[in-house]
C-alpha cells in the first residue's frame, strides 16, 4: 500500500475547498468543544452523518472515508469494549466471569466511541480539503511564526506519510516470511523490525525534506513574500459568523439545560 493512500487531502473546487482555512480551523475548534460535552448517541451519530454528507457533497471520495474508518475502527472497538469494564453505572446487563457489564456503562462506551469518530471527521473537514500552502498561510495570518506554521503543516502531512511507510514495510516483511500472529505482546515484539525500518525511512525522508527546503531558500529572509495570499471573502465571513453563533447557542444550551447530555435522548 502506497503512502499516498494515507494522504487525507483531496484537491477540489467546492465551496468547502475554497473556504478560508482560518474559518475551517474555527469550525474544527468550536465543533470539538461542543462534541466533548455531548453524550447523546443520536446527536453524535447525526453529526457524523452530517459531516459525511458535507464531505461527499464537496467531492471527497467515498474510498477515502472508508479508509479512515478502517484506520480508526480498532480504536473505536477498544473504547466500546474496555469502557464498561471500568464504568459500573447503570443496571447489571450480564456477567462474564468476574466482570460485570452494566447497560449504561456500555452505552457510554458507544457514545465516547461516536464522539472520537465525530471529532476525527471534523478534522478531515479541515485537513482533507486544505492544501499545505493554505494551511501554512492560515497559521501565519493568525499570528503564528512562519517556521512554526511550516512545522505544524509538515507534521500533519507526515502522519499519513509515515503510516503509509509503515504499511509498505509491513507488507514487504510479511512477504519475506515475517509472521504477525499470536497474542498482542508477541505481535508487538514481531513488529519491532518494522518500526525500525519505518523509522530509518522517515529519517531519510526528513533529510531529503531539509535539503529541499534549503534549496528553496527556507529561512533566507525574514520578510517573506507570497505569490498567492489568502483573504476573507463575504462567504467566509458569513460562514464564520454562523459557526460562532450556532456553536455559542449549542454550548449555552448544553451547559444550562443539559441539551445533548442524555445518552439515548436528544
Amino acid at each position: 500500500m502506497s503512502a499516498g493512500a494515507f494522504d487525507f487531502y483531496v484537491a477540489g473546487r467546492s465551496r468547502l475547498h475554497r473556504l478560508d482555512p482560518r474559518v475551517k480551523l474555527v469550525m474544527v475548534a468550536a465543533g470539538s468543544v461542543v462534541l466533548f460535552l455531548w453524550l447523546s448517541i443520536l446527536m453524535l451519530v447525526g453529526v457524523l452523518v452530517g459531516i459525511h454528507l458535507l464531505l461527499l457533497g464537496s467531492g471527497y471520495p467515498w474510498s477515502k472515508l472508508v479508509a479512515i474508518w478502517r484506520a480508526i475502527s480498532l480504536l473505536l472497538l477498544m473504547i466500546v469494549v474496555i469502557w464498561p469494564i471500568f464504568d459500573k453505572t447503570g443496571d447489571l446487563l450480564f456477567s462474564i466471569g468476574p466482570l460485570n457489564i452494566h447497560d449504561e456503562a456500555l452505552l457510554r462506551g458507544v457514545a465516547n466511541a461516536a464522539r472520537i469518530a465525530a471529532i476525527n471527521f471534523i478534522f478531515i473537514l479541515w485537513i482533507g480539503t486544505t492544501d499545505a500552502r493554505e494551511l501554512v498561510r492560515g497559521f501565519v495570518r493568525l499570528g503564528v511564526p512562519f517556521r512554526w506554521g511550516m512545522a505544524l503543516t509538515i507534521g500533519l502531512r507526515f502522519i499519513p506519510t509515515f503510516a503509509g511507510t509503515f504499511a509498505t514495510v509491513s507488507d514487504a516483511q510479511q512477504a519475506r516470511g515475517l509472521v504477525l500472529r499470536g497474542w498482542w505482546y508477541v505481535r508487538v515484539r514481531s513488529m519491532l523490525p518494522i518500526f525500525i525500518a519505518a523509522l530509518v525511512s522517515a529519517l531519510r525522508a526528513s533529510e531529503q525534506l531539509a535539503m529541499t527546503l534549503e534549496a528553496r531558500g527556507f529561512g533566507a529572509s525574514r520578510q517573506r513574500t507570497t505569490m498567492r495570499d489568502i483573504r476573507m471573502t463575504m462567504f467566509d465571513w458569513v460562514v464564520l459568523g454562523l459557526t460562532l453563533l450556532i456553536s455559542a447557542t449549542l454550548l449555552w444550551l448544553t451547559l444550562t439545560t443539559g441539551f445533548g447530555r442524555e445518552l439515548i435522548r436528544l
